[in-house]
């Protein structure tokens, strides 16, 4: 059963076992005879599609999240990467004698925004499809939901 709002994790389970008893439901209603059709509590498939709704500003919120960080952490390898940078060159300029040392400076500093860059691009791009599969897997829920309410209305027609 249900019994409130939670959050974290558990709103995504919340949601997925309303929609497992909406499910049920649906799959364990009275059939209307000589059709496809079947009869559902009207009430208690409001109930559960509103408390359904109740949990998803969490998971987008989360989602939002997720994005969040992710900008934070681009931008932290970026100011290191810049810190970096500024350290790289303030040594170049002692050294500018030593040529192998000025070279070797420039070949760690070059490797070190390439991993940052890397870095980067791997954290944005894992939390862009964290986020697309989450928001996928709401919609599919959504229009799964949908269309059995219209099949129901129709039914009721």
């Amino acid at each position: 059963m249900y019994e409130g709002k939670t959050s974290g994790r558990n709103q995504e389970h919340d949601v997925e076992a309303l929609l497992i008893r909406m499910e049920e439901a649906v799959s364990s209603a009275r059939n209307v005879p000589f059709s496809d059709n079947c009869m559902v509590d009207r009430e208690e498939m409001l109930l559960l599609l509103s408390m359904i709704r109740e949990n998803l500003p969490g998971e987008l919120k989360q989602a939002r999240w997720l994005l969040q960080q992710n900008k934070q952490l681009i931008a932290e390898a970026r100011k290191e990467a810049e810190n970096i940078m500024r350290e790289t060159e303030s040594r170049m300029a002692r050294m500018v004698d030593e040529h192998e040392i000025t070279q070797q400076a420039r070949q760690q500093a070059a490797q070190i925004i390439e991993d940052a860059d890397i870095n980067s691009r791997q954290i944005r791009g894992g939390a862009m499809e964290y986020a697309r599969n989450l928001l996928g897997a709401v919609e599919e829920d959504l229009t799964e939901m949908l269309v059995t309410l219209q099949k129901n209305k129709k039914s009721l027609k």
